[in-house]
């Protein structure tokens, strides 16, 4: 094997090692917490619309606001925001304590 090519093979290497990375550590979808009054009532067929009754990026609070980062498919009236932002159920109010069930 020539040196140029054992040169170009480490490149493609290189490349390919580089977007499998960049792939693993991308930005993921937070999920929605369904603790928050306002989430409890949602499912997987919840319209946008309902989201964007707090998120809209116009006249949402500034700290719930869809980011000028956020992917353009929200834009689509069909979409669900549920469909990234899966649920994640309420966590139980002893959660975190370390401590068992006293009744057992």
């Amino acid at each position: 094997m020539k040196r140029r090519d054992l040169v170009f093979v480490i490149i493609i290497v290189a490349v390919v090692s580089g977007l499998v990375y960049l792939s693993i550590i991308g930005k993921h979808p937070q999920p929605t917490v369904q603790s928050i009054p306002e989430h409890q009532s949602l499912n997987r067929d919840t319209p946008r619309t309902t989201c964007l009754t707090c998120h809209n990026p116009e006249n949402g609070t500034a700290e719930k606001r869809i980011k000028v980062t956020h992917p353009e498919k929200w834009k689509d009236e069909k979409f669900s925001c549920i469909k990234c932002h899966t649920l994640k159920p309420a966590a139980p109010a002893n959660a975190g304590l370390g401590k068992s069930d006293p009744a057992h």
